[in-house]
């Protein structure tokens, strides 16, 4: 039993995670202990020289070849600690690059906001439902924003000031769990070159939900429907990932459904106990649903007994033109890439992991294909373009694993010996990670000095600093560019609990969703159509909407304020106007918030407030 316990203690992955636990704490502190802006030059380049240390130091060991006296079995430990570093170091990177500011990437921009009123609503309630409207079963995987908001519930905190250190830890852990998943499939140097490769194909922070759940979904679906030498996962804990997978990200299943069914089909013509096989797969999609059941089965019975307006993927996103074939992009990547398809193609009957990649790869080019017709047909998109992100993390992937078993050949005919020469798989791996390391800083660090012209991932972390607080201050280290409108969500709630009460939650009709993003107030419909549940009935609403400002006479537009179709509007939050009060194209008139029933008030930025106190 002690034997066994050392073993398990040796382990690559139990390393990992410990390393990791002790590792990110201190990552998460040092940008503060430094207390540099993340605009300079010297400020900037603190992830850099801590993990330059880190690389010279395991560069040291490869080159004294650390196995010839420690031997083969305990040097696999030491992958299991790079591993738990490496994801570490990028919550060093990510806090880094958001010290000074109190929001997450993005600030409150389009989907972080979105996002940002989600983790308030759940700090709010802890049952599943729209970030804006209130009661309205979410259409959104919620897992992310729920755990955020709870943990800001549990927490005492502001929840819109969690979101930065909920991406920050949740993309870090998402290395940590690529590692943890891939060293039960492939050696433990292998998973690590796949965790460091995996993050700059996709990393995005601002969907750090998505990173984390196809970091699961991969070696996931691989695993569970394909052919693993050390044979599949458990039932149980497969099929808890999978329903984690779907309430994290429900896309990524969606995108390759039509890989795992051929992958199943093809592995169960091939199994010696087709019965045992389907009763697996069985019991893996029962506990899945059950895991997800808290989300999807509200999510389905509104759908079933109400309706849905699916508003949501009608978005004209540029994306939806982009190139579909990134391998064929002449960078580093878009080589790995390359190989990737093609060991794909080459070792498809002769490695294990390469049938399971390929037919996931081909599943999503399908879900593009048709979506792509769908859009043209319908407008609808599906979002088709989405699918991009899981096919580059997938030949990506198959990259690695190709080098992996094609290098050592190809140098062993090249070197003309047996054995490889001593430290080069080592020094390889190490200057991947390196390489890895410096892409993910580069893309995800604000700019050093001007900004005037910042583009591409850099905006988002520089628009973390640019975004106005509730009170109109802006964040320590904000740049003057590009500058962000100011939503007075502070003299609102002043304004609204003045004459409602300090602990009022009234329904609230906003022309800018920040609000929600602040406060966890019921909002009666989003601003953004396309970005709106289809459990809302956007159009419905906006309909209504627009019957209510059609009212002319002020006691009945009170009383009809009181009960539209979607319930009551107790607050609406307006653009001023000469003449009108507006809220996106629907345009309300000063004379109809009468005193007798409201309460305006006049706001900066040209924003009014109209507070009804009548029932």
């Amino acid at each position: 039993m002690r034997r066994y316990g050392v073993r398990a203690a040796r382990h690559p992955a139990v390393v990992a995670l410990v390393t990791w636990v002790v590792a990110t704490p201190v990552a998460m502190l040092l940008p503060a202990l430094a207390d540099r802006s993340p605009f300079s030059p010297r400020g900037a380049m603190l992830p850099i020289a801590a993990g330059g240390l880190l690389l010279a130091a395991g560069l040291a060991l490869a080159t004294v070849r650390i196995d010839r006296w420690l031997g083969p079995s305990r040097t696999e430990p030491l992958t299991g600690v790079a591993a738990g570093l490496l994801a570490a170091w990028v919550a060093l990177a990510l806090r880094n690059s958001l010290h000074g500011t109190p929001f997450g990437f993005a600030g409150l921009t389009g989907d972080e906001g979105r996002m940002s009123a989600m983790v308030t609503r759940y700090s709010a309630t802890a049952v599943p439902s729209d970030g804006i409207v209130a009661g309205v079963p979410t259409e959104y995987p919620p897992l992310f924003p729920w755990a955020a908001g709870r943990a800001a519930a549990l927490l005492g905190a502001d929840a819109w000031r969690v979101l930065g250190d909920a991406q920050i830890l949740t993309v870090s852990g998402a290395v940590l769990v690529t590692f943890l998943l891939w060293t039960r499939l492939v050696p433990a140097p292998a998973a690590l070159a796949i965790a460091a490769v995996a993050l700059v194909a996709f990393g995005d922070p601002r969907k750090a939900h998505e990173v984390v759940a196809l970091a699961v979904f991969i070696p996931w679906a691989a695993a569970t429907f394909g052919r693993p030498p050390r044979g599949r996962p458990h039932w149980l804990p497969a099929g808890i990932l999978g329903g984690l997978v779907v309430a994290t990200y429900l896309g990524f299943v969606l995108w390759g459904a039509a890989g795992i069914l051929v992958l199943a089909w093809l592995t169960w013509r091939t199994s010696g106990d087709r019965r045992r096989y389907l009763t697996y797969l069985a019991k893996v999609v029962a506990v899945a649903a059950v895991t997800a059941a808290w989300y999807l089965v509200p999510y389905g019975w509104t759908l079933v007994s109400e309706g849905g307006q699916m508003v949501s993927d009608m978005f004209p996103a540029p994306a939806i033109t982009g190139d579909p074939f990134p391998f064929l992009v002449a960078t580093p990547l878009g080589v790995l890439q390359t190989i990737g398809l093609l060991g794909l193609v080459w070792y498809r009957r002769t490695m294990w992991w390469a049938m399971p990649l390929l037919w996931l790869a081909a599943g999503a080019y399908l879900y593009r294909v048709l979506g792509a017709a769908r859009y043209i047909l319908t407008g609808h998109t599906g979002l088709f373009y989405h699918t991009a992100r899981m096919i580059t993390v997938l030949l990506a992937i198959a990259g690695v694993l190709t080098v992996v078993q094609a290098a050592p050949g190809l140098l062993r005919r090249i070197a003309a010996r047996d054995t490889l020469p001593s430290g080069v798989a080592a020094t390889a791996l190490a200057a991947l990670i390196g390489w890895s390391a410096f892409t993910y800083w580069d893309a995800w660090t604000p700019p050093a000095g001007g900004t005037a012209a910042v583009s591409g991932t850099r905006r988002y972390a520089t628009l973390a600093h640019t975004e106005p607080r509730p009170g109109g201050t802006l964040p320590r280290y904000a740049p003057d560019e590009p500058a962000v409108r100011w939503f007075p969500v502070e003299p609102v709630r002043r304004a609204v609990t003045s004459v409602l009460g300090r602990d009022a939650a009234p329904r609230t009709l906003s022309y800018d969703e920040r609000l929600f993003a602040y406060l966890p107030w019921p909002g009666y419909i989003a601003v953004d159509r396309t970005a709106a549940s289809s459990t809302s009935h956007w159009d419905d609403r906006h309909a209504a909407l627009a019957a209510l400002a059609a009212v002319s006479d002020p006691n009945t537009f009170a009383r009809a304020a009181g009960r539209t179709r979607y319930g009551r509007i107790d607050v609406f939050v307006l653009r001023a106007g000469p003449n009108a009060w507006t809220w996106r194209d629907i345009r309300f008139r000063p004379a109809q918030f009468a005193a007798a029933h409201f309460t305006v008030r006049s706001l900066p930025g040209g924003t009014v407030v109209a507070i009804r106190r009548t029932p």
